[in-house]
């Protein structure tokens, strides 16, 4: 049997849609215009990468705030202003990278998508929403410090609950 979670365990890929119409809603906004605009956007989901929960998650929560890293499929495009190049990034096997210098982390199960990179200094603030019979433990690829380990050439640690932002690859 399943161990169930309240929320979404940490250190996992995750796919997350949005949905713009239910947002507005459930922040009670009783504003025809803004839920007319919400209908008209675009569900759309996401590859990305559980980070860390923001606040505790309580029972009785109907969502909670969560860092995640988007996952690129793609080199990242250069960001001059910030000091991001398009080699910032690590891919994730069974990508074997687009530089032999650069190892890929390898998650456990293995990863189930082609080309996929973490992008350095991608994350995000999302809620995620708390379901009253909770999240059932699934088989998601996790990677850990020692899946980190070759692709950062000494020993790294993701994002951990005293530090916002992984360590620079």
């Amino acid at each position: 049997m399943a161990r169930r979670f309240l929320v979404a365990p940490h250190h996992r890929y995750a796919v997350i849609r949005t949905d713009p119409e239910a947002m507005a809603i459930d922040l009670g906004l009783d504003d025809p215009e803004t839920i007319k605009e919400a209908q008209g956007m675009l569900r759309r989901k996401y590859l990305v990468y559980l980070e860390w929960p923001v606040e505790l998650p309580m029972p009785g929560m109907r969502w909670c705030r969560y860092i995640v890293s988007p996952i690129g499929t793609a080199l990242r495009p250069p960001d001059e202003t910030r000091g991001i190049t398009s080699d910032m990034v690590v891919p994730i096997a069974p990508n074997e990278g687009y530089n032999p210098e650069r190892h890929s982390i390898r998650p456990t199960p293995s990863f189930p998508f082609l080309n996929c990179y973490h992008w350095a200094f991608n994350n995000v603030v999302v809620r995620v929403r708390v379901y009253g019979d909770g999240v059932a433990e699934d088989i998601s690829p996790v990677f850990t410090a020692s899946s980190l380990s070759g692709a950062c050439g000494r020993p790294c640690l993701p994002a951990s609950p005293g530090r916002a932002r992984p360590r620079p690859y």
